[in-house]
């Protein structure tokens, strides 16, 4: 139960472009309850959580943050890498849209209360940044808390002279010694507000101070992480960012909660049916399901609505690959889900996996284990069959591992 009188602060989890789920957490926030975030102590954030941190207090509006961030999903599904490809500048995009964004007095604003995870190149510590002496200042530390090495590129950004990277290399969840810190993350787990399991399961990581449980769903928002999923799957992982943020406000007390109405005649363009024509979905809004998005405030839906329209009408390979799929949003069901990855990614997925050839082979196997059970091409298992066959563990042989084994035979027994 969270006591409002006392001090506390809140952490954003570093999540890369899961952070649409972070925008229905503050739309809902802001809607509800404002206080929580207007009277924290300290706001603290790495990576994508960084940013997020930084727009609730410089109070920009939630439905720019979300086409922003449908933009730059929207730019890198564009490519046939998403963003690996070299084309695609993931930091330059973040620098142009916070020199767009942030006032003149951001880092006034900023300073005291937010907090951003850097990790530092030199010897990899953790670095809290809090004061900022000019704007320049404050996005330089919000771009080297989202550098992730490698994936952004190879020479990092600096701050203060010095080279940073990711937050979330170091301290992917920071918090402050002093109070309470509740803790948003978009991986189910054990943070303050996150997600529900669907499933009982009693494994989770800790990467670094993020409770990540072990299942397929986490597995999916992990991927989606780094390789933005498409546009309603995105609008639904805004959605249950709201309605998850409503849940926790419920559950930390009554008075908490202001009781909204809204207005049914209030729609998310003009093609948006009323409740009772929802079936006209199938036919004049296809590229969004209304029901996906009906608890998000009006100005979201109609960014998201926009966003997936413009995905939808847009002819290319990309539209070619996923017309065929199911018309149900993939993000909470895993074998959709990997089914919809392994049909985008198939040839980064196999590229990373001849990469590690270092690794176990049982970690190799448990890691593709969704995009070979789902891929459709009898190719992959031609090309990743024949690297495991024969091959010895460390416990002696293949016909030992479990349940790696019976994933194996399985697949080789398979007509596809």
């Amino acid at each position: 139960m969270l006591d409002l009188s006392k001090e506390w602060s809140i952490s954003f989890a570093g999540c890369g472009f899961m952070g649409i789920y972070y925008v229905g957490v503050t739309s809902c926030i802001l809607e509800r309850f404002p206080r929580f975030l207007q009277e924290a102590s300290k706001v603290y954030g790495a990576s994508a959580g960084a940013l997020m941190a930084a727009v609730d207090i410089l109070l920009l509006c939630a439905d720019k943050c979300c086409a922003d961030l449908m933009h730059m999903a929207k730019e890198a599904r564009k490519h046939s890498l998403g963003p690996l490809h070299p084309a695609y500048n993931l930091l330059q995009i973040v620098q142009d849209t916070l020199l767009g964004r942030f006032p003149e007095d951001a880092h006034v604003r900023a300073s005291g209360k937010l907090c951003v995870s850097l990790t530092r190149v030199s010897d990899g510590k953790n670095l809290l940044v809090s004061q900022f002496d000019s704007r320049d200042e404050l996005i330089q530390a919000l771009k080297c808390s989202c550098f992730v090495p490698l994936y952004c590129g190879v020479v990092p950004p600096t701050y203060r002279g010095e080279y940073y990277v990711d937050g979330a290399v170091s301290d992917n969840m920071p918090r402050c010694n002093l109070g309470k810190t509740v803790t948003v993350s978009p991986y189910s787990g054990e943070s303050d507000l996150c997600p529900r399991a669907t499933t009982v399961n009693f494994y989770e990581v800790c990467f670094n101070n993020v409770s990540i449980q072990v299942n397929l769903e986490n597995l999916y928002r992990v991927t989606s992480t780094f390789f933005p999923p498409e546009a309603e799957a995105m609008a639904e992982i805004c959605h249950n960012g709201y309605m998850d943020a409503l849940r926790f406000l419920q559950e930390n007390g009554k008075n908490i909660v202001l009781s909204l109405e809204a207005d049914a005649s209030e729609r998310c363009c003009e093609q948006s049916p009323v409740q009772t024509e929802i079936k006209q979905h199938q036919e004049g809004h296809q590229w969004l399901n209304p029901e996906l998005i009906k608890n998000l405030p009006i100005t979201i839906q109609r960014v998201l609505c926009t966003a997936c329209r413009e995905t939808h009408s847009a002819d290319g390979l990309l539209t070619q690959m996923t017309e065929y799929l199911s018309k149900k949003v993939p993000s909470y069901l895993p074998f959709e889900s990997a089914c919809f990855l392994a049909q985008r990614y198939k040839h980064v997925f196999i590229l990373l996996f001849y990469s590690y050839k270092s690794c176990r082979l049982e970690n190799k196997i448990i890691l593709s284990f969704n995009l070979l059970f789902m891929c459709e091409e009898q190719t992959w298992i031609q090309l990743l069959v024949p690297s495991i066959k024969g091959r010895k563990t460390h416990n002696g042989n293949l016909n030992n591992m479990n349940p790696a084994k019976s994933i194996i035979t399985f697949l080789l027994k398979v007509n596809w």
